[in-house]
């Protein structure tokens, strides 16, 4: 059995616009099966197809039997699984920032394949940030735990959301594989823990063949389907701040729609950032001071003597 790839995401998050490099679009979703899924983008849902290029700040979501498979100018291939929650915090040239992009695996499967050799990828999930290098590697995240299988190649994993730099990673070597919950330290162990294995995508289990030529120059937009509400983003608007912030950006002009507003108001110690949004009145320059009254006059007139 040759188990393959995975995960996703890592760091910080500021709005990024859409990079090119050359005529060849930095990520394209090359494959949908299982009913496809959903793409939000700006403050509207959309079906996502093949052929679609993924801008910063893309929102991917899977239903129970979801696959999409996107893939990277540097020849990164990613997979995403069933019920997967994925948000691209930034799609940028990847070969010239040094392999790096804002990728965050929310929650769901993720497989993934190193692209061009020696060029490295980071990712980041709310259990762990990941780091690797000519590595193929599967990722699990669920209900505040999350697992790593290292097929092949050099993996770093840093305990909580954050980057999986050299100096505070644990190094992972092929075969081996790490789990953790939330508020407990990560451990590594030699193999893949049997549920692991038995509940991750069959599709998984081979390698991902690459199918970006179909779609080199075929590019497929993809079709709205509806707006979204607050429950629809509310996985993001109460993120770590590298994300909800940015997320937060795009749905401002939603603070008047009285749904959207109720919604935020509720939920306001999650997201306090909306705080100045919500009720700018809290947060206007106060007034200057009066000045002080004028002190009234001190002591008695003289008295103007008589002539009488």
């Amino acid at each position: 059995m040759r188990v393959v790839t995975a995960i996703c995401l890592v760091a910080v998050c500021a709005a990024v616009p859409l990079a090119v490099l050359g005529a060849e679009a930095p990520a394209v979703v090359t494959l949908t099966e299982g009913g496809g899924g959903a793409l939000l983008r700006g403050t509207s849902r959309y079906a996502l197809a093949e052929g679609v290029r993924l801008q910063t700040g893309d929102i991917i979501e899977l239903g129970d039997k979801g696959v999409v498979q996107i893939e990277f100018a540097d020849g990164v291939i990613l997979s995403l699984g069933p019920r997967t929650r994925f948000y691209a915090g930034g799609i940028v040239g990847r070969v010239q920032k040094g392999g790096v992009s804002d990728l965050y695996l929310m929650q769901g499967w993720s497989k993934i394949t190193s692209g061009k050799a020696g060029v490295p990828s980071r990712y980041n999930t709310p259990i762990f940030g990941l780091g690797t290098t000519d590595a193929t590697v599967v990722v699990q995240i669920a209900d505040g735990e999350g697992a790593v299988f290292l097929e092949s190649g050099e993996a770093r994993v840093a305990d909580g959301f954050t980057k999986a730099g050299r100096d505070t990673a644990t190094r992972l070597r092929s075969g081996e594989f790490y789990f953790r919950k939330t508020d407990q330290k990560g451990v590594v162990l030699s193999r893949p823990a049997p549920a692991f294995v038995s509940a991750m995508p069959k599709s998984y289990m081979d390698n991902l063949p690459s199918r970006a030529a179909k779609y080199k120059d075929r590019e497929v937009p993809p079709r709205p389907t509806g707006e979204l509400a607050y429950a629809d983003v509310e996985l993001y608007l109460k993120a770590p701040p590298e994300i909800r912030r940015a997320v937060m950006q795009r749905f401002v002009a939603k603070a008047h729609d009285p749904a959207f507003r109720q919604a935020l108001v509720a939920n306001l110690r999650f997201h306090p950032e909306w705080d100045p949004i919500l009720f700018p009145e809290k947060y206007k320059p106060k007034p200057p001071p009066e000045p002080p009254a004028a002190a009234p006059a001190t002591g008695t007139a003289a008295k103007v003597p008589s002539l009488q």
